[in-house]
């Protein structure tokens, strides 16, 4: 890596992916800012289309059906074996597979990116095929918690794994919400208490534990689950007794995520396993929403061990019922606890800190012996 005469940085990168969500784009246009040649091809069929293209408007398309698709990794490997970037940055398992084929002989450093635990083996040909392939310069983990998995279960060598947080700006989740929800619009008494979950709900997601812990909570704590149902047991459990029914309520998929946060008194991420970093609890910390989540994952990264919200063994209803009536009683530890966690965002998980830490992980990788090209 060089730098200009502005002491920015001067070398080139490629992102192949299949999209780019707002933290992704953000960096990628922040290290541009920073003085990286940056280059995008992404899946055309990408719901972020028109913002991937605002950022990038010179992007390519380049769909990729499966990880052994050799026809976009020929695609690939003609567009750079005549004049091959510094660093490849490939965010999706897809990409990251026909990139690593592409590049087979070329002086390319390919970076994989992994925002979950769990779901590799080494005994799965499909992992050598990106996390564990032998070609992989390094992988950046969304938190430690991943990195430490990748490193002791995959048994990854530590220095090809680094852990950067995606960051986000919490002025992105600034503003009044498109059409702000209310308790009497929603035909709650005045002194309702809500709860509320946001995301997908799947088993891993511990939604089947948080209805439990419904049961020991005072009449006037009701709960908000937003997000796709995927966990078959959910419905039928909330519809168990006439007071689960009464106080648990389905909202389905919103666009208005803003609009709920602002009605909640408590956000909760239960998740039981295989926890990243989830954006759901992000966007809560930037409303200035008490959290109470599992100690699993990169939750107890998020929370600073407890500093910035409450922490709760997973699949514990008890343990997260008095969690949670705690944060009910108290409007001041509520207080508390918001503004701790828009702190937090606002420094450790800032987008500008991700741009940082991935200049200098890119210094140092440039800065080395050059990979193995086999």
């Amino acid at each position: 890596m060089s730098f200009d005469r502005t002491g920015m940085h001067s070398y080139r990168l490629l992102v192949v992916a299949t999209s780019l969500d707002r933290p992704h784009l953000a960096l990628f246009e922040g290290l541009r800012a920073a003085g990286v040649r940056i280059e995008v091809c992404f899946d055309p069929a990408s719901p972020r289309r028109s913002a991937i293209l605002q950022a990038f408007p010179e992007a390519r398309f380049l769909p990729v059906r499966h990880r052994l698709d050799l026809c976009a990794a020929r695609t690939l490997r003609r567009w750079i074996a005549g004049d091959p970037p510094d660093i490849l940055y490939a965010p999706d398992n897809k990409p990251l597979s026909i990139s690593l084929m592409a590049t087979r002989g070329v002086p390319v450093r390919v970076i994989g990116y992994r925002g979950t635990l769990g779901h590799l083996s080494r005994w799965d040909p499909a992992a050598w095929l990106t996390y564990l392939h032998p070609r992989l310069a390094r992988i950046v983990c969304v938190s430690e918690a991943v990195a430490d998995y990748l490193r002791n279960d995959l048994r990854l060598p530590p220095d090809r794994v680094a852990a950067i947080y995606k960051g986000h700006d919490p002025a992105w989740y600034d503003g009044v919400p498109a059409s702000p929800l209310t308790r009497e619009s929603l035909g709650l008494p005045a002194d309702a208490r809500i709860i509320g979950f946001v995301g997908n709900m799947r088993p891993v997601k511990g939604v089947d534990v948080l209805i439990r812990a419904m049961d020991r909570l005072p009449p006037q704590a009701h709960l908000f689950l937003a997000g796709e149902v995927a966990d078959s047991r959910l419905r039928p459990l909330a519809g168990q007794t006439a007071e689960r029914r009464a106080r648990i309520h389905f909202l389905g998929p919103t666009a208005d995520i803003l609009g709920l946060l602002d009605l909640l008194d408590v956000f909760v991420m239960p998740s039981v396993a295989r926890e990243g970093l989830p954006r759901a609890a992000i966007e809560a910390m930037c409303r200035r929403r008490p959290v109470v989540a599992s100690a699993v994952g990169g939750l107890p990264e998020l929370l600073d061990h407890g500093a910035c919200g409450l922490l709760t063994p997973p699949r514990d209803a008890a343990a997260l019922a008095d969690a949670l009536r705690r944060l009910l009683a108290d409007s001041a530890l509520c207080r508390q606890l918001g503004d701790a966690g828009r702190r937090r965002i606002e420094t450790r998980f800032h987008i500008r800190e991700t741009i940082a830490r991935t200049l200098a992980l890119h210094q140092s990788l440039l800065a080395g012996a050059p990979e193995a090209l086999s």
